[in-house]
């Protein structure tokens, strides 16, 4: 008993983990979420898919050993109870008991047994050698049978488990006969010992089908590599929908299916949406996810090399790789999934904002949640450059300007590795909402010409003896900047100024910078044509801003800045199949459950005797559980059997 309650109790653990980990992800969702070390731990320990796990089975297996010899050791002793009325009780043993007594007046044992089963006792009479008869009654038999059933509805779970656990798969990969892909890329590609056949017991794999497009097998996660699950069907996604709350979170999605059955060639036409799913030989179709498919993006593309402001426009795919040639130099653009909609809450204090963008979670799922105000921040996409050396950054570009504080930028993120957090460019928005007047301050502050130009308007009305030396001066600070921005500009004053004076020449430095810029504004306005802006506040923040970002730019770790700048969506559905016969003996190993306890806490199992010996009449009860209800019956049943006795023989003397 006490090694079966360990054994549950380690299945209790594992339950939780299993059902607060999501099972059965990418392994690189693992990564980010972890990161690299205890990712590959909780991989070792098999807790991505916990009910498949070598040790979950082996827990699995101990208990169906150990609970069905605890059966079948006393199941036979339990029938045989309850059958026995326990008609062998001699009268000293029924005295002993707690609950017994003398009856006072003469009953006939043909009237105590009628009295029982009225009572709702089975009663039973039996004649001794030595004269006596004993009435034996019991009720609450059926008490047994709760215990019988709870031990049962152990084994039947766990065989249910044990079916469902992917058994045969774990044995077939440790005898070589089955082994993962960790290579290929499409089911086509994969060796025949990792393909599964239709006939395979039971499974849990996924598939994303695009719109128009179908799919005949799906993908099974198995250790560091993957297996394709041949189907019976073939499954088509005719179209997609998908509604969403005002707050721009999916609030129902669902897929139009065909289904084509590889046999017959009879085809099925339904809609499958969340916990409405379709069934077909023996496998369920369940609507779980949705996602990118495939959808077709433009670019504003600048190359970082050239100061030019006029972008180029660039078309791509999502989830698509293309070849990218900057001059001599070979790139690959890899275009991960585009998301059309992204939920943030944007509730948190102004300070929190960058931060909070580090965080960004494209899917969240719960919109009620107190104090948060969640909001649909636009269109966004993610790629990665790789290098001939095959070293990738990844980036996340937002279509549309996000607030932050009091203005609006466009973001992009970079990070080096899926473990590491993204580091944001904020490019500011002009008046127009637009990117326009930062590129063609950029693209001024590369031009010598015209920063000269720039600096002679912001020394204008400086004093007619310094202006030569401030212009020079002015000139050499914005020379420096436009460079490498404020990182020039303090490797500039930590090398050639003494190391006493340095915090004081920044301040003068930036307070000279600032002023420089303005007129870089200016500028930039007039020969671009991107009319007046007045000396505001908001002109204030902008100039501050796009100073930041210009900064950031020169630090850039692309050859070229790409805004997504418009899409035509195509949306894929993700579908989950699963095999399970173990399914329909887990449920009635729940209703075995269920029926054990009703049986063991609602069922009182009671026992009663009269002994009809030397003209006296023993009258004993025991009860398996529950003394505290035997303690009211018994006086009653004693004083009604008295009465009962009684009233039968007012008319005979005394």
């Amino acid at each position: 008993m006490r090694f079966a309650v360990a054994l549950l109790s380690l299945l209790g653990v594992a339950s939780v983990i299993g059902t607060v980990l999501q099972q059965n992800q990418p392994a690189a969702n693992y990564l980010v979420k972890f990161g690299p070390f205890w990712s590959q731990i909780y991989q070792f320990l098999g807790l991505y898919d916990v009910y498949a796990s070598a040790w979950f089975v082996v827990i699995m297996l101990f208990l169906v050993i150990s609970t069905g010899l605890c059966l079948t050791r006393n199941v036979p002793p339990f029938l045989r109870e309850i059958k026995s009325y326990r008609e062998n009780a001699k009268e000293k043993s029924l005295a002993a008991m707690r609950h017994s007594v003398l009856l006072e007046d003469n009953l006939s044992p043909e009237v105590a047994a009628r009295y029982l089963e009225v009572q709702g006792f089975s009663a039973k009479t039996v004649a001794r050698e030595d004269g006596s008869v004993l009435v034996a009654a019991k009720k609450g038999a059926m008490n047994k049978w709760g215990y019988i059933f709870a031990h049962a509805a152990l084994i039947v779970i766990c065989l249910g488990g044990l079916i469902d656990s992917n058994l045969l798969l774990k044995i077939g990969m440790l005898t070589g006969r089955i082994v993962p892909d960790n290579n290929a890329m499409y089911a086509k590609d994969f060796k025949p010992e990792s393909v599964l056949g239709a006939g395979n017991l039971s499974f849990r794999g996924n598939v994303n089908i695009t719109e128009g497009q179908s799919a005949d097998v799906v993908f099974l996660n198995a250790d560091s590599g993957m297996l394709v699950q041949d189907l019976p069907f073939e499954v088509k996604l005719k179209k997609f929908h998908i509604d969403f709350y005002n707050t721009g979170m999916p609030r129902d999605f669902a897929s139009d299916l065909e289904v084509t059955d590889k046999a017959t060639g009879e085809k099925i036409e339904q809609t499958i949406r969340v916990n409405h799913p379709l069934t077909l030989h023996g496998i369920t179709i369940y609507q779980a996810s949705f996602a990118d498919g495939g959808s077709d993006l433009k670019f504003k593309a600048w190359n970082l090399a050239d100061p030019d402001r006029e972008p180029v426009t660039l078309k791509a795919t999502s989830m698509r790789e293309f070849p990218l040639n900057i001059g001599d130099t070979a790139y690959k653009l890899e275009f991960d999934q585009f998301t059309a909609l992204n939920v943030e809450d944007m509730s948190k204090p102004s300070e929190n904002q960058a931060q909070s963008l580090q965080n960004t979670i494209n899917d969240v799922r719960a919109v009620t949640q107190e104090n948060k105000r969640f909001t649909n921040i636009g269109p966004s996409v993610i790629y990665r450059i790789r290098d001939n050396a095959g070293q990738a950054v990844e980036y996340k570009n937002y279509m549309l300007p996000i607030k932050q504080e009091e203005d609006y930028f466009f973001i992009t993120g970079t990070r080096k590795g899926l473990d590491q957090q993204y580091r944001w460019l904020r490019i500011p928005m002009d008046r127009d909402g637009k990117i326009d007047t930062f590129m063609a301050m950029r693209e001024l502050l590369r031009d010598g010409d015209a920063r000269k130009k720039a600096v002679a308007q912001a020394t204008r009305g400086a004093p007619a003896d310094i202006r030569e030396q401030f212009s020079l001066a002015a000139a050499n600070t914005l020379s420096v900047f436009a460079q490498g921005g404020y990182l020039a500009l303090d490797q500039f004053v930590t090398q050639n100024i003494p190391q006493a004076e340095q915090e004081k020449m920044q301040g003068y430095f930036y307070q000279m910078l600032f002023g420089v810029m303005n007129a870089v504004l200016d500028e930039t306005l007039q020969k671009y044509n991107l009319g007046g802006w007045p000396q505001d506040e908001a002109r204030q923040r902008f100039l501050l801003h796009s100073m930041d970002a210009y900064t950031g730019l020169t630090e850039y770790p692309a050859p070229m800045l790409l805004q997504l700048d418009g899409y035509t969506e195509v949306r894929s559905s993700g579908l989950q199949m699963t095999r399970s016969p173990g399914a329909s003996l887990v449920y009635l190993g729940s209703v075995l459950l269920v029926l054990g306890t009703v049986f063991m806490f609602y069922i009182r199992e009671k026992r009663a005797w009269l002994l009809f010996s030397d003209g006296r009449i023993r009258f004993a009860m025991s009860s398996s559980r529950n003394e505290r209800d035997l303690q009211k019956e018994f006086p009653q049943h004693t004083q009604r059997l008295q009465q009962l006795a009684k009233d039968l023989n007012h008319d005979r003397p005394h």
